[in-house]
């Protein structure tokens, strides 16, 4: 194995613990009504636009893992973290641009659906009134959504090809 690649394999791996440490151990404490945010899913979109929609859809794999692991999940946020890279990498390839306009608008889709997703068996099968969910959705993705840019330029470092400027 090429070192270059050794050393970019150790950055993904270091901003995917970095990230879930943030997110888990810090973010937790920093509750806006009672929702914290989602950084994973931001970094998993990220590398998806930006490195192609098989690396978006494995750094999906990987996030998704982390996520399911402290939210005590069975596979929810693997398949969706997952298909959320691989979708980000597809658009970027064929339909939008790999810039930040497209990192925004892609992750406000993203943070909303997972965020969804979660409220979603306590809307159906416990019969929870979806009001106050779907606004707790939105304060999450809001939430969500202040970390797009910082982690923009992280996520574009790492993803950059070896010597580029």
């Amino acid at each position: 194995m090429d070192i270059a690649k050794l050393k970019k394999a150790a950055l993904h791996l270091g901003l995917l613990v970095l990230l879930y440490i943030l997110q888990t151990d810090v973010f937790t404490h920093l509750r806006i009504a009672s929702v914290c945010p989602m950084l994973l899913p931001i970094a998993a979109v990220g590398f998806g636009l930006f490195e192609g929609g098989l690396r978006g859809g494995l750094w999906g794999i990987a996030a998704g893992i982390f996520c399911d692991v402290s939210a005590g999940t069975n596979f929810l946020f693997t398949i969706y973290l997952c298909v959320a890279g691989f979708t980000a990498g597809f658009l970027s390839e064929f339909v939008m641009a790999r810039g930040f306009p497209s990192f925004f608008v892609m992750n406000a889709a993203a943070l909303v659906f997972g965020a969804l997703l979660q409220v979603f068996p306590l809307i159906v099968y416990h019969n929870a009134p979806p009001a106050p969910l779907l606004v707790s959705v939105l304060i999450q993705a809001a939430y969500s959504m202040i970390f797009v840019i910082p982690l923009y330029f992280f996520v574009r470092r790492a993803a950059r090809p070896r010597g580029s400027a």
